[in-house]
């Protein structure tokens, strides 16, 4: 769980924020509705965060706590149809080789399905007896294990890709596709280290948000506004 405490949550909202901007300036929006939205609503998030300021030492109030617990399901839905629509758009313009392909994404959906439930024991096993702190590990839990199955059933989506289609891989929205999945295995590793208690949380947390950052900062690069405006032109 980020919070508002260090320079290292301040630059991945910075560059969440242009990111969104650069998206909107270019009308890139227009054909990546949904995953500007979710940019936008994990900046306005992050805006209502800084509400909560630390104590003294560092920590955040429990109203923060709170916060964190009433937002995260809806960035969640959000990342679950963004995961969607990045999917549906890199293979809209091959609806000759959909159906041939179909059982690929289903085996690639069962198989994300079954690799993240692997560490589930283990992870309840570690909930504890207060009442907010085990809704907070069950929202870890369900962060992990929707974070994970998004990433492997990109990869095995892009994996599939490549192999019906054998062309465009280079294109914006493979790139785009398997950002999306290194994004969700950022979130998926994170999670699971602490879950299993194996680092710290707040290390691992400054660890996160910075391969976020450079996630974020890559990602941005792929989306180079001409190329895309000469496309739909």
């Amino acid at each position: 769980m980020s919070g508002p405490t260090n320079i290292l949550w301040y630059s991945s909202v910075a560059v969440q924020f242009l990111f969104c901007l650069h998206l909107l300036w270019s009308r890139l929006a227009r054909k990546h509705p949904i995953f500007t939205l979710y940019l936008a609503c994990s900046v306005l998030r992050s805006l209502g965060a800084m509400r909560f300021r630390p104590y003294p030492d560092g920590a955040l109030p429990i109203s923060y706590t709170y916060f964190w617990l009433w937002t995260e399901p809806v960035l969640l839905l959000l990342q679950i149809a963004v995961a969607l629509e990045v999917h549906a758009k890199l293979w809209q313009d091959h609806q000759n080789i959909v159906k041939a392909a179909r059982p690929l994404m289903l085996i690639a959906l069962f198989a994300a399905l079954a690799l993240a439930a692997l560490p589930l024991r283990a992870e309840l096993q570690r909930f504890g007896a207060i009442r907010l702190q085990t809704a907070m590990h069950f929202e870890f839990l369900i962060k992990r294990y929707l974070s994970t199955v998004l990433a492997a059933f990109l990869t095995l989506s892009a994996l599939a890709f490549v192999w019906k289609v054998r062309k465009n891989v280079a294109s914006t929205l493979f790139r785009h596709e398997g950002m999306l999945a290194i994004y969700f295995a950022i979130y998926a590793v994170a999670y699971l280290t602490v879950n299993m208690g194996w680092v710290r949380p707040v290390l691992m947390n400054n660890y996160m948000l910075s391969a976020l950052t450079v996630c974020l900062v890559v990602w941005l690069s792929i989306f180079p506004p001409r190329r895309e405006i000469t496309v739909q032109a």
